[in-house]
């Protein structure tokens, strides 16, 4: 009997370690990184739903010295108003961003390092201009075979301007 189940233990261990070593990073890599492509598109298009395709029911954000959990219906309601009578004329990286996978592809990160342009109508209707570089760690997990944000921190600062 401890003989048989020390064979079935084996070969559980041996299944798991084996579907293990079958994650493809490089393509966990590439379909992050095309999340990441999608976030820049739903911004240029102020597109709440392309934004949300990989949105959690609570997602938890620190930014400001403070952590934010937010439902996703509420998430949703604030990128409204974010891109109502927004226009994008940068959301663009400056550098590559870093991702790391967890080695059985069910967590991963995303650092990234953004400049943003945008105008936005005030209440009177006016366009008004705003610049900032983003920085940033967004975490990830795999659920239902689909990366799905779950958590990030942010920073933020003005571009840094050209002496003239």
């Amino acid at each position: 009997m401890k003989y048989s189940i020390s064979i079935i233990l084996l070969a559980v261990s041996s299944i798991i370690t084996h579907n293990q070593l079958q994650v493809d990073l490089e393509k966990e890599k590439a379909e992050l990184l095309r999340l990441h492509k999608s976030d820049r598109e739903a911004h240029f298009k102020t597109d709440v739903d392309l934004l949300q395709a990989s949105a959690p029911e609570e997602f938890i954000a620190v930014s400001n010295g403070k952590i934010y959990r937010t439902e996703r219906t509420d998430e949703r309601r604030q990128f409204a108003e974010y891109f109502k009578g927004a226009k994008y004329y940068e959301w663009d990286d400056i550098e590559e961003p870093i991702v790391r996978i967890s080695k059985d592809g069910s967590m991963a990160w995303m650092i990234t390092h953004v400049r943003v342009r945008r105008t936005q109508k005030d209440a009177a209707g006016k366009e008004q201009e705003q610049r900032f570089i983003y920085a940033g760690i967004m975490t990830y997990e795999k659920q239902a075979g689909k990366w799905v944000r779950i958590a990030n921190v942010t920073t933020f600062k003005p571009p840094e301007r050209s002496a003239a």
